[in-house]
């Protein structure tokens, strides 16, 4: 049975329409998903920023930035610009760079327990040494140490702590230690028990302490007392 020559024309128009309404539908497909997405504009973190800085000082110094993000995406309450309602109130905790912002991150005063986690039990305490006092630059927090006592004439060196835990150096602690420290700091803040922390006090004020850095394996006396009459060729030990 033979097929009209009208029949056949119409038959291969239809399936012409068909391929373009394909490949219409195809390549627009992309701008279609666009512009299905709602884009939101929020506040970034361009670098890591420590707990307690305020938001205007931290637009200042280039420390945040405006970027785009589907909505869909994002969590709730991010923040999109730095205006008179924000601009004094404090990051409560410190981020890291990329960090979203939110409002639930600012108040009028810094966490005190986001900045340093003190165990339970324990007393955060700090002491205020030079380098060679706290090993160079060496300390970080979370390095365990033992804590030795120079007296004040210089005559005896002991131990005073023996194993003790190193919350923070200077503004960066095991809470935030993500963060970059802004410069060395010869400020060590220590996790101690009371009579420990007393300790301490009454060391400071009447000579010198040292810090020495502790691996796993090592072992320190506690009753360790070196008197200098006891160094080799003193002229007290005469």
């Amino acid at each position: 049975m033979k097929v009209s020559k009208l029949s056949y024309v119409i038959a291969v128009l239809l399936a012409a329409i068909a391929g373009i309404a394909v490949y219409f539908y195809q390549t627009t497909a992309d701008q279609r998903a666009i512009a299905g997405q709602e884009a939101t504009t929020v506040l970034i973190a361009k670098s890591d920023i420590a707990a307690g800085v305020k938001l205007a000082d931290a637009q200042a110094q280039g420390l945040i930035k405006q970027e785009s993000y589907p909505t869909a995406a994002l969590p709730a309450g991010t923040i999109a610009v730095v205006n008179s309602t924000n601009q004094e109130l404090v990051l409560n905790h410190a981020v890291t760079k990329g960090h979203i912002l939110l409002g639930a991150e600012l108040g009028t005063h810094a966490d005190a327990t986001s900045q340093i986690v003190v165990p339970d039990g324990m007393i955060a305490l700090s002491v205020n040494v030079d380098d060679p006092s706290r090993v160079a630059n060496f300390l970080v927090p979370g390095s365990r140490v033992v804590l030795y006592y120079s007296s004040g004439d210089n005559t005896k060196v002991s131990v005073l702590l023996p194993e003790v835990d190193v919350l923070a150096v200077g503004a960066t602690s095991t809470a935030n230690a993500g963060a970059t420290p802004q410069a060395a700091s010869s400020l060590i803040t220590l996790a101690v028990d009371n009579n420990e922390a007393k300790k301490i006090l009454l060391a400071q004020r009447n000579g010198s302490l040292y810090f020495g850095l502790l691996n796993k394996t090592t072992v320190i006396d506690p009753g360790l007392v070196l008197d200098i009459k006891q160094l080799p060729g003193s002229s007290s030990g005469k």
